[in-house]
């Protein structure tokens, strides 16, 4: 048996290359990468050298049974000297003529997420130290994996936001609207804003944040999106809207919280309905003073109590005026010489921002400058600014 090459993974390789490497410092035919699905019942190949057949098949391999599912349920290494003395699920391990196996879990933050195995054609005794160097490899290969997939999901995530978040909202006779969305200096989470016609000649105003961040709160929040709109175009009451929506979280997305502020106008726009499901209350503008929060019953954010019934509120909006909906990432800065959190101040930053811009434009920029600090926000923020041109 030819001696194992030293241990050593070029970081700037792809998983293929990776595996490879893997194989050769083992010294074996096969390198396998196994990852736990989303159900977190089985094992499904993701990456090998020396073994793409897995690849085609799909073969999965249930946590608990067989060798590899012996390694996930485990989290330990599993060796295998022969494999016809134990249980091997996956048939093509047999039929590409393996005989000896050694699998280590792939762990992330305490938790299994995969497993890692090398195999070889002749039967083999795989020692401590192979499981010691495999174990070493399979750290590293989980790190790169890891980062891999963080740049990759917020990379999704990104493109899935730029996507749904209107860079330019709808022209609509007798308003300025603007929006901003930025996104936090890590990972992206599920703030938007949406402005959207309705076919009555109403005008729908949403500014919503789905807690959580990455990936996943980007793609729930697509879906809201889409089912709040849905929604909007056969229920005139914004807390009825959200009531449906509540619902549709509560049972298809189950786990899910967001809080969203929903706003429905209709020419000439001196009033505003809305309704909020556990998200700040809009500001108020009369274009002289600073700007003022509306006194707004905040209901439950969704995806806790889907039979509560919601309130509407209407909000009067002087001509000239402008009314202002945002997330929690804006006003919930860092504030004084403590940088401690304070709302309250940040609410009065913003106040002070609209105050003293004209259009909805110069606002967003405006509270922006104001507020973001230039090493970024922790936090994702949205901003939308409304503005009822004079006639």
């Amino acid at each position: 048996m030819p001696s194992p090459t030293p241990l050593t993974l070029d970081p700037g390789a792809d998983l293929r290359q990776l595996l490879t490497s893997v194989r050769e410092t083992l010294a074996a035919d096969t390198a396998v990468m196994l990852l736990v699905d989303a159900t977190g019942a089985v094992l499904e190949p993701f990456a090998s050298s020396g073994l793409d057949v897995t690849l085609r098949t799909g073969a999965r391999v249930p946590i608990g049974r067989g060798f590899a599912g012996a390694v996930a349920g485990t989290g330990r290494p599993v060796v295998l000297d022969d494999i016809d003395a134990g249980e091997v699920v996956n048939p093509v391990l047999r039929r590409r003529g393996i005989r000896s196996l050694l699998g280590v879990p792939l762990v992330r933050d305490g938790a299994v997420f995969g497993v890692l195995h090398v195999g070889t054609l002749s039967q083999r005794h795989f020692t401590a130290d192979d499981v010691q160097r495999l174990t070493d490899l399979a750290d590293e290969v989980a790190s790169w994996f890891a980062d891999q997939s963080l740049a990759e999901h917020h990379t999704a995530a990104r493109v899935l936001q730029r996507s749904l978040i209107p860079t330019l909202p709808p022209s609509i006779p007798g308003l300025d609207v603007a929006g901003r969305y930025v996104p936090a200096e890590g990972d992206l989470g599920g703030d938007w804003y949406d402005v959207f016609a309705l076919p009555d000649g109403r005008v729908g105003f949403v500014m919503g944040d789905v807690l959580g961040h990455g990936l996943q709160p980007a793609v729930v929040m697509g879906r809201i999106r889409s089912a709040l709109r849905s929604y909007a175009l056969i229920e005139p009451s914004p807390a009825r809207v959200l009531q449906m929506l509540d619902r549709k979280i509560s049972h298809f997305e189950a786990g899910t919280l967001a809080t969203v502020l929903f706003a429905v106008a209709r020419p000439p726009f001196d009033s505003f309905v809305v309704s909020s499901a556990g998200h700040w209350p809009p500001l108020v503008a009369d274009g002289r003073s600073p700007a003022t929060a509306v006194a707004l019953r905040t209901d439950t954010m969704l995806g806790l109590l889907p039979d509560r019934t919601r309130t509407d509120t209407v909000v009067p909006v002087p001509e000239g005026g402008s009314l202002c909906l945002f997330t929690d990432g804006l006003i919930e800065q860092r504030f004084g010489a403590e940088q401690a959190v304070d709302p309250d101040a940040g609410l009065a930053a913003v106040a002070a921002s609209l105050a003293a811009s004209r259009t909805a434009e110069a606002s967003c920029v405006a509270v922006l400058a104001d507020l973001i600090p230039e090493h970024g926000t922790v936090d994702d923020v949205a901003l939308l600014v409304i503005r009822r041109e004079p006639t």
